[in-house]
């Protein structure tokens, strides 16, 4: 096949079909057992109990409001085009999980194709564009942002930011506001997707320190001003939100933890074992080893990219990439719920994709190591690819999802309040009061645990606990409706209370 050392319109057909179909095929051989998924996590506020995402006279709601605010709790999250995107699935496949699922796997594989573009005009190289594409479609590390179907505004931030990434460097062979407008559209998707996409100008900015390229002022100004109307949208329109609950952290406390973070992520990158949710806002001392070795790992990385700027631009650049697309989930300026995400790597992958793409192929194209790139390849996308349809085994299902979570995160009240009612829907109540009160001591002011723990009891016929219970729920949290209409039933089926029952049903 031929490979001329220009942009992917130039690449041979049969080299661009073949590339196209080997990245389609791997990204559903990789996700396609993980179409039989239910609903879990935050896919039941964000889909299964969201009304916007049901009814066409909620479009405009969705563009105004922040997520969760159909439960009256609007976090910190704007994410129109993700819920918009649920809007369209729900118009297709109603509440059936497959859909959801599948549309999850289209929309990676597309970030994936977009990124062998972008990576063939960047490196111009077409063996390292595919193997980067291929790459990234099947990392085990991306089984949360893919798997689970509240992880989609990964995916679009991408595709969109990577969109208008391409458009940006090819403005200056197809001018025009045509281009410019279709550019800023797509950045501005990237941001209504997920908030990180904000740092796309700095990575632009870096591409052209990196390679010593002019900067396209007009269309540098277009994205930074799309990025300055965003930013007035979201302080005057949509208003702020904390992305943490209760006392925030101070940048010192935070400090260490962003460097246990990156000892993880390294490790997670070469070998992804073990890969969970819930990591938790964990403080750690400055003397963790964790925080210690990826202290030092981060710093060497750092130094030597950048003493290697010159000789060896693509490591540079790679380097970069890592970094700057880690800094807005870095926990260093802008205090986030956890200290660290696997699917906060979505984006950040894409500089290791380039580092390993290009060692492998530097040994393929050697006569004398051709063979051994050859088994490495082979070994490296089966090694990945094995790990991540096991992974997506454990978002098949509730209870094994649950019960794995617990395992790495066993002081986690929202666990095991979830498996308590990922067993009463399977008609398993055995095991309801106790993992609901384990919930509850982990977490005393868990409302909805004391809500679910009521349900419990009220199904086991305890109706002066049921109460108790319910009592407590509206007393921790009176907006929640939940609560009131349970302890209505008790009034009106059970005490015969019929008033009492009427005024809970008002309120």
């Amino acid at each position: 096949m031929s490979l001329p050392s220009s942009d992917p319109s130039k690449l041979s057909k049969k080299f661009l079909l073949c590339s196209i179909v080997l990245i389609v095929v791997m990204g559903f051989l990789s996700y396609a057992n993980s179409f039989s998924g239910q609903f879990l996590w935050d896919d039941e506020s964000l889909i299964q109990y969201n009304p916007y995402i049901k009814d066409g006279a909620h479009v405009a709601k969705i563009f105004t409001s922040r997520m969760g605010s159909t439960a009256k709790e609007a976090g910190a999250f704007y994410r129109p085009v993700q819920t918009f995107s649920y809007f369209l699935d729900y118009s297709m496949f109603r509440l059936n999980p497959t859909g959801y699922h599948v549309i999850n796997v289209v929309w990676h594989i597309l970030v994936a194709l977009a990124l062998f573009i972008l990576t063939q005009i960047l490196f111009k190289n077409g063996k390292v564009s595919l193997l980067t594409a291929v790459l990234f479609v099947v990392h085990p590390l991306h089984t949360e942002a893919v798997a689970y179907i509240s992880g989609r505004a990964d995916s679009l931030a991408a595709f969109f930011m990577l969109g208008a990434y391409i458009v940006y460097l090819k403005h200056d062979q197809k001018k025009g506001i045509l281009i410019l407008c279709g550019m800023s559209l797509s950045y501005a998707l990237a941001l209504l997707s997920r908030e990180n996409s904000i740092i796309l100008p700095l990575l632009i900015g870096f591409y052209h320190y990196a390679f010593k390229k002019p900067v396209d002022r007009k269309a540098f100004l277009v994205l930074v001003g799309t990025v300055v109307l965003y930013v007035l949208w979201r302080i005057f329109v949509i208003k702020l939100g904390n992305m943490t609950q209760g006392e925030i952290p101070t940048m010192a406390q935070r400090f260490p933890g962003v460097f246990v973070a990156l000892a993880n992520y390294y490790r997670l990158l070469i070998l992804p074992f073990d890969l969970h949710m819930e990591y938790g806002g964990i403080l750690f001392p400055i003397t963790d080893p964790g925080a210690i070795l990826g202290f030092i790992l981060s710093v060497v990385l750092v130094v030597y990219a950048f003493f290697q700027r010159k000789q060896n631009t693509f490591l540079f650049f790679s380097i970069g990439w890592f970094v700057i697309t880690w800094l807005p989930v870095s926990n260093l300026v802008i205090p986030i719920n956890a200290y660290m995400a696997e699917h906060w790597l979505y984006l950040p992958l894409i500089g290791f994709a380039f580092i390993l793409a290009k060692f492998l192929v530097g040994l393929l194209e050697n006569p004398k190591s051709k063979g051994i790139a050859i088994t490495l390849m082979g070994a490296v996308l089966i090694f990945y690819t094995g790990i991540t349809i096991k992974q997506n085994q454990y978002w098949n299902n509730d209870i094994r999802f649950y019960k794995r979570m617990l395992r790495y995160a066993p002081q986690s009240s929202r666990l095991y309040n979830n498996l308590a009612k990922a067993y009463h829907d399977a008609g398993k109540n055995d095991e309801l009061i106790d993992l609901l009160k384990s919930a509850i001591q982990l977490q005393p002011d868990n409302a909805l645990a004391h809500n679910n723990l009521g349900n419990a009891y009220k199904g086991i016929g305890k109706f002066e606990e049921a109460i108790g219970s319910y009592r407590q729920a509206i007393q921790i949290d009176p907006l929640h409706a939940g609560p009131y209409y349970n302890l209505s039933t008790i009034y009106s089926d059970v005490i015969g209370d019929t008033e009492e029952a009427i005024a809970l049903l008002s309120k």
